[in-house]
């Protein structure tokens, strides 16, 4: 039922846009940049997905940071970034913490795509004191699914073969494997082609070392220590089939003290592109509880 997200080398290089007359400031951290827009008394940080960067959010930043602070992180190696060496999560999640607390932000709302999510869920664990809120977009605590039979062994075997194949695609093969996957995660032919024009912007081995970690980095045992609302947006690809996986979804963070999945239809991974007037409609509504 959760999207194939195999691909999840999946790249765009879209400078984030900014609202008449603004003045970003910039925040350099260990593993990642911060680009600031708004002045609002409470702070957002967009957490973008596994190879992407903050364009992801483009559509609801603008009038984000009408309201409220917003940080707009770009993670090293992704989006055109310089890369660093890994272990990447541990790097991406203490740059999250640390922005927190150079910038002593007092529980800012967390939102995060897919690996962003995952990173956003992973710090709302580790400082639950000083989270506000996550909105976890198509992120789950595991990334696959566990399949019957796996044992940690057999998943970190898989993990890292699928790791290994990715660093070995010769790169015109990567490109068109990059922009088949993509089509399976985003709806409009345009959006595929943004998308894939963009996805040589991240570096490969960043991608494909921090998908193997995030593959073997289970949250599940850590979510009943996030004290902080949790509200996960999920695909769906009707409207039919939309309480089904808002089930599914739910059921996947069992042990989450606070959380509540609103199912969008119809839409693929990239919720953002295929349904902006309800994703944007669902981020407020989320918002609005905090």
């Amino acid at each position: 039922m959760l999207r194939i997200l195999a691909a999840l080398a999946l790249g765009a290089g879209l400078s984030f846009p900014l609202p008449a007359g603004a003045a970003p400031r910039t925040i350099q951290l260990e593993a990642a940049v911060a680009s600031v827009t708004g002045t609002g008394p409470r702070a957002i940080v967009l957490l973008p997905g596994l190879g992407c960067g903050p364009y992801e959010f483009e559509g609801i930043a603008p009038a984000l940071a009408a309201k409220y602070t917003v940080y707009a992180v770009r993670f090293a190696g992704f989006d055109g970034a310089p890369p660093i060496k890994g272990p990447y999560l541990d790097a991406f999640a203490k740059s999250v913490t640390d922005l927190i607390a150079r910038e002593h932000l007092q529980k800012p709302i967390l939102i995060g795509h897919s690996l962003g999510g995952h990173l956003a869920l992973r710090v709302a664990a580790t400082i639950p004191a000083n989270v506000g809120g996550v909105l976890a977009i198509d992120a789950v605590p595991l990334f696959p699914l566990p399949q019957p039979g796996e044992t940690p062994a057999s998943r970190q075997q898989g993990a890292a073969a699928f790791r290994d194949a990715l660093l070995a695609v010769p790169d015109d093969k990567y490109a068109a494997q990059s922009k088949f996957f993509i089509a399976q995660l985003v709806t409009d032919p345009k959006n595929v082609d943004l998308v894939a024009q963009h996805n040589a912007a991240s570096d490969r081995a960043t991608v494909a070392g921090a998908s193997y970690e995030m593959s073997i980095d289970d949250l599940g045992p850590s979510l009943p220590n996030i004290s902080a609302q949790i509200e996960v947006l999920a695909p769906a690809p009707d409207d039919a089939q939309a309480k089904e996986y808002a089930a599914f979804y739910t059921g996947l963070y069992r042990g989450a003290p606070h959380v509540h999945v609103t199912a969008i239809a119809p839409s693929k991974h990239f919720i953002m592109y295929d349904r902006p007037d309800a994703f944007a409609a669902a981020v407020n509504a989320f918002l609005a509880t905090i």
